[in-house]
């Protein structure tokens, strides 16, 4: 066993000293200022798009809001209102947060993956700050992360890790405001090793916003108004300070949520306690000066609850529709001293009276006026600002009449409502005034039913101003029930025949179910979940349908309760399933008597967590060996849970989240296994929740060579290319005299970079750049020929392009005399040239002295790397000689895993045992993710009870027949019993 050493990290220095010992700071490009700020300590209570948790009040964002930090496309910005941003960042002792506050007068995040950045996207770099990165060396000097206004995410740059990717351990929420979005993020440090993320370190920052309103980035904005990977003359500074956002003394993380709106009028604000406080003053009112101004001597009739211990305040009565409130509260220390820590005002908002209606179709009778709008422009907001419409002629709706008949616009609802309100700004062009193109006389009429019309009565609509001021008029409609509104327009102000209408608004009382949570379509839910919904105003019961069969539910014939409350515990839920529900809000004395919601559905997580592991640290008393014990101090077991220095979890190659666990195996001398365990506390039931799965991942290192019983080959290579004078490679070779042919099925090979390279090579000998030739395939689907005519020369290659061999695929070389001659193939039967159609394509003349070294190659392109490649079907023809023969070509090999067989064991409370070996007897040279399952019947059929287990083991190879000389490294994460959803959802 390799023996672990303790390192004692110190967490807090100065922050002066940080900043002094640290590279200058980037300033300011309008300013010439130091660009600093300082990173707080705190954790938002949720990645989810709402930073009222953060205290921005407390925290100094990095501002990009200027022409002079305009790097590209100055001439496209029309000033901070069409770009700019604020980046706030906090800290913990796991992740650094950021939360992006951006204008942006029209989203445009039309772009995915790693073209992201040219559309609509935010982009961080991190480095140190003594980095001089240049635009065209960037990646291995900082880490870039983008993101945008729909959450999509991707990592450009990576100083010790894998670039070009999407990062799970980046997590992002997204939001839409009214002028512009909001992005909040966090990345586990684990996974940018190279940053020192103690107090009082300085980091290198530098944020960038891309904008774009068309197809095609438009504008670059960076901090420093150099190209985002240009930061040759310095980093912005971010000083992790030991300072807390949130003054540990105060209250914080109000729900609602500061400045929430639409906030439900039964709700009961509640709040997250300071970490000293015995007892809380809450302040509540209407006026803010009041609210903040109101004390103990001088409370002013908002102090409505002293000294009190919930961390609630239910008001006395349900809170008034559409009305601000303020609230307090002032934390109260324990005696003696009892100090009063004054608390920040924060507010909400109450739903309002009255909704408008969305989802609305609108068509006319005739069509539209060149230059207008159809007449959709009446009811999709355009030209209103806070309730006064524009005078655009594309906002607005103008019918030509000319061609004679009825004259109606219509609008049809997405279902029934009682509507209260009709909210009509009439035609408001620049000559309205003077030609009057806007309705008059009119009769309104409406539909409960397809074509059922109702009159409503005759109207005139009032004329308007012309002014973008105007903020047209109001009808009363008295709470009838629609879902279709006609307009009948019988003249205008001017008489000619043209008919507009600039926008209608439609503003009922909701008295359907709304707002459910789980949210419509949610996944990933707890089978522990509450259903909850915002009721109709006017139900007295709520009856719930629910179940996973969508047409009972959608067809009423799934009632579960009828019930007073607008929640309901449905008990536990299946795992993997996906569940549909509605709520019928009832109230006999009115008409009609029953309002259903719309058909909801979420779908439940699939697994359950046994260890996800993510939860261990570098403390005693936490480490992760301590939890999984190993084979310290026993002979015969040979393995070692956790590196042999701190971080002992591993942080950078994981599944999901922060970490995963390394276990060592080693079944050398006396050890004859290696198995790491787990034991329960109380036992597991792998079957909850209708569990019929348990599931973990785990990958391996590629193997440096190993041949199957089968015959297929597995083998990794590492090395930088091969290429001109630049042969670094593995290969797997036999000599052949004469005339001769290999050929074989490229199955895989790891995407260590598009350049890697597996395949068969021809060469003169076995130094790095002798003659040869090969036909070899890369991870993008193409196959590339290649030859060197002359020893220590170049090389001449051609390839067939990128998604044009799909794996697995075949590739055959051919020795003829001197001729070497390269083929591909689909499938083993018809063969190509390299260019279809052109022998010559793949074929050289090489003399060769005898014999020659036919073989397998594999090469990671990238230096002390492997990639792991699987080989089937080998053949190779002509004299040869016996057995396989290794070479490192030019560069150093990895020996890789050993091959021995991977298993699972369970105990349960009875003692009984089971062990199940990994379906794949060469599990642990796969490089990449693997999901393995084994379902909990055959856990029953080997006689071990499932719902109740007190061990788990994790080993490699069979302490009956024990495999000798075998060592290696396996990664295992996310370790949980689960259902998987099948493809219904069922």
């Amino acid at each position: 066993m390799l023996a672990r050493t303790c390192v004692l990290v110190a967490i807090c220095t100065l922050v002066c000293s940080s900043l002094a010992a640290a590279a200058a700071p980037a300033v300011h490009p309008a300013t010439g200022e130091p660009l600093v700020v300082t990173c707080l300590r705190g954790t938002p209570a949720a990645i989810d798009g709402d930073l009222s948790d953060w205290n921005l009040d407390a925290m100094t964002p990095a501002v990009l809001d200027v022409a002079e930090q305009i790097n590209s496309g100055a001439t496209s910005w029309d000033g901070p209102d069409d770009l700019s941003g604020k980046f706030y960042l906090l800290w913990d002792d796991q992740n650094i947060y950021i939360a992006v506050v951006v204008k942006d007068d029209l989203l445009s995040a039309t772009k995915a993956g790693s073209n992201i950045w040219n559309a609509d996207c935010v982009e961080i770099f991190f480095a140190t700050t003594d980095a001089v990165p240049t635009a065209s060396a960037p990646s291995t000097i900082h880490y870039q992360y983008g993101f945008n206004a729909n959450a999509q995410k991707w990592n450009w740059c990576n100083m010790d890790g894998s670039t070009d990717v999407e990062p799970d351990y980046l997590q992002v929420a997204a939001g839409r405001t009214p002028d512009g979005y909001i992005c909040e993020a966090s990345i586990a440090y684990g996974h940018m090793l190279s940053l020192d993320s103690t107090a009082g370190n300085t980091l290198g920052f530098h944020p960038v916003l891309d904008d774009t309103e068309a197809t095609d980035r438009e504008i670059q904005m960076t901090w420093t108004s150099r190209e985002a990977h240009d930061q040759s003359l310095g980093y912005g500074h971010v000083i992790l300070s030991p300072e807390r956002a949130v003054a540990r003394e105060l209250a914080h993380s109000p729900k609602p949520a500061q400045d929430a709106v639409d906030v439900p009028v039964d709700t009961i604000p509640s709040w997250s306690p300071g970490e000293f406080a015995v007892s809380h003053d809450v302040y509540f009112g209407t006026v803010f000066d009041d609210v903040n101004n109101a004390t103990r001597n001088a409370p002013l009739g908002l102090l409505v609850g002293q000294g009190q211990q919930a961390t609630t305040y239910e008001p006395p009565s349900r809170l008034q529709y559409g009305q601000t409130y303020y609230w307090r509260i002032d934390e109260v220390n324990a005696p003696p001293d009892s100090t009063i820590h004054k608390g920040a005002v924060w507010s909400f908002t109450t739903e309002p009276l009255l909704h408008p209606v969305a989802n609305i179709v609108a068509s006319a009778s005739i069509p539209a006026a060149d230059g207008s709008g159809d007449p959709q422009a009446t009811v999709d907001g355009s030209g209103l600002v806070d309730g006064q419409h524009s005078r655009q002629d594309a906002a607005m709706w103008l019918g030509d009449g000319s061609g004679g008949g009825p004259v109606w616009i219509q609008f049809d609802f997405d279902r029934l409502y009682k509507v209260y309100q009709l909210h009509v700004w009439n035609y408001n062009g620049l000559y309205e005034t003077a030609l009057g193109f806007g309705c008059k006389d009119v009769t309104i009429e409406y539909a409960a039913e397809p074509d059922q019309w109702v009159s409503l009565g005759d109207f005139q609509l009032s004329r308007a101003t012309s002014k973008a001021t105007y903020a047209g008029q109001m009808i009363d409609i008295g709470g009838l029930p629609m879902r279709s509104l006609r307009i009948n327009v019988a003249s205008n102000f001017g008489g000619f025949a043209s008919y507009g209408l600039s926008e209608v608004q439609f503003l009922h009382k909701p008295t359907f179910a709304r707002q459910p949570q789980p949210a419509d379509g949610a996944e990933e839910v707890d089978p522990a979940t509450v259903l909850s919904w915002r009721p109709g105003r006017e139900a007295v019961t709520h009856e719930l349908q629910f179940g996973t069969d969508e047409a009972a539910v959608a067809a009423g014939t799934a009632l579960v309760d009828t019930i007073t409350a607008s929640s309901y515990d449905p008990g536990a839920l299946n795992l993997g399933t996906r569940y549909y529900w509605r709520v019928e809000e009832v109230n006999d004395t009115e008409t009609p008597s029953i309002w259903s919601s719309a058909l909801w559905s979420f779908t439940t997580q699939e697994y359950v967590a046994i260890d996800d592991f993510e939860s261990y640290s570098d403390d005693e008393g936490n480490l992760i060996y301590e939890t999984w014990t190993d084979g310290y101090e026993i002979t015969a077991n040979g393995s070692q849970v956790g590196h042999d220095n701190p971080p002992y979890a591993e942080k950078s190659i994981v599944h999901t989240g922060r970490q995963a666990m390394p276990l060592y195996y080693n079944n050398t001398g006396a050890a004859a296994y290696s198995e790491a365990e787990l034991a329960f506390a109380s036992p597991q039931d792998l079957s909850a929740n209708s569990a019929d799965v348990l599931s973990l991942y785990y990958r391996g290192v590629p193997t440096g060579f190993y041949e199957t019983p089968s015959g297929t080959i597995l083998m990794n290579g590492t090395g930088a290319d091969i290429v001109d004078t630049t042969d670094q490679f593995r290969f797997a070779y036999k000599q052949l005299t004469g005339s001769g042919s290999i050929t074989v099925r490229v199955d895989r090979i790891d995407n260590t970079h598009e350049w890697a390279k597996a395949g068969v090579m021809i060469r003169s000998g076995l130094t790095t750049v002798p003659l040869q030739a090969h036909m070899i395939v890369t991870p993008p689907a193409r196959t590339e020929w290649q030859y060197r005519p002359t020893a220590s020369a170049g090389t001449t290659q051609a390839d067939t392009g990128v998604d044009t061999t799909p794996f697995p695929y075949w590739v055959r070389l051919t020795r003829q005399g001197n001729t070497i001659t390269g083929e591909r193939s689909a499938d083993g039967q018809t063969w190509l040239p390299l260019t279809a159609g052109d022998p010559a394509s793949s074929r050289v003349d090489l003399v060769l002295p005898e014999p020659v070294y036919i073989g397998l190659v594999v090469c990671s392109h990238v230096a002390n790397t492997p990639a792991g490649a699987e080989f089937s079907h080998v053949a190779v023809t002509g004299t040869v000689s016996a057995g396989w023969q290794l070479a490192a070509i030019g560069a150093d090999q990895v020996p890789g895993n050993g091959i021995d067989r991977f298993y699972l064991a369970l105990e349960d409370s009875a003692g009984k045992k089971a062990t199940f070996a990994n379906p794949s007897a060469t599990a642990v040279a796969t490089a990449s993710w693997q999901q393995w399952t084994i379902p909990v019947s055959d856990i029953a059929a080997a006689g071990v009870n499932a719902p109740r287990i007190t061990k788990l083991q994790l080993g490699v190879g069979d302490s009956s027949q024990p495999t000798k000389n075998v060592s290696g490294l396996l990664y295992i994460d996310d370790v949980a019993f689960g259902r998987p959803l099948s493809a219904d959802g069922q």
